[in-house]
């Protein structure tokens, strides 16, 4: 074992994807997407397992060229439209405690459309997580800056517009507070507490700079790496 945290890192990917098609292996700098998750979760420092639940064959044999640990395909009741996240992860866990070999206490999960986050950017979190829960209930999620001017969004109420925030700053952005936005490059909580969800009244929050926090949905996101 790489560390004394006993850290799962699971890797989910689906076969469709309905903004950009493929998408999990639509190439990036001349490697599928997904190559470059498994890359920065073999080159972690803290990851003791890392894994890969998908319904794509072609996504399996990516990662067994890789060497990345892939095995079984995704039961297609848990690859819908629909399918719930938490489910995919406890179905892992299922997996693992059935073949006896389950010794983790915490998740970290990573999705395979953040090609740009790196092994560096995951043992930093970790580190962070570990330096500031004050309980075992807490959860790290990744987050980016968000535009200055988001906080002047706006919605519509009868025919006129109302703010979602309390304007008082005469609209100059640099007066704008600081908002941020889940990036969906890194989540991690303790296993024991992962039903409650990643996003909670105890969640912290790891800052990733804009560039690395590009998350691949669509055709405009690959030009934003290209």
């Amino acid at each position: 074992m790489k560390s004394k945290k006993k850290i799962l890192a699971l890797v989910i990917a689906k076969k469709k994807s309905k903004g950009l098609k493929n998408k999990n292996i639509f190439k990036i700098r001349s490697k599928p997407c997904i190559y470059w998750t498994f890359r920065a979760a073999q080159k972690s420092k803290y990851i003791d397992l890392a894994m890969l639940s998908t319904d794509s064959e072609k996504i399996i044999n990516i990662a067994k060229k890789m060497n990345f640990f892939a095995p079984f395909i995704r039961p297609s009741r848990l690859a819908g439209e629909n399918s719930r996240i938490i489910d995919v992860i406890l179905h892992s866990i299922k997996w693992l405690k059935k073949k006896k070999i389950f010794n983790y206490k915490y998740l970290l999960l990573l999705q395979a459309t953040s090609p740009l986050r790196t092994a560096k950017h995951i043992d930093n979190a970790i580190k962070y997580y570990f330096k500031n829960k004050r309980d075992d209930k807490e959860t790290l999620i990744s987050v980016s800056k968000a535009p200055k001017k988001y906080f002047w969004l706006i919605k519509k109420k009868n025919k006129h517009i109302k703010f979602i925030f309390n304007q008082s700053n005469n609209f100059k952005r640099q007066n704008n507070p600081d908002f941020f936005l889940p990036n969906g490059a890194i989540y991690f909580s303790k296993i024991k507490y992962l039903k409650k969800g990643f996003f909670t009244s105890k969640t912290l929050f790891y800052e990733m700079d804009k560039k690395s926090s590009v998350d691949i949905d669509t055709i405009e996101d690959i030009n934003k790496i290209h």
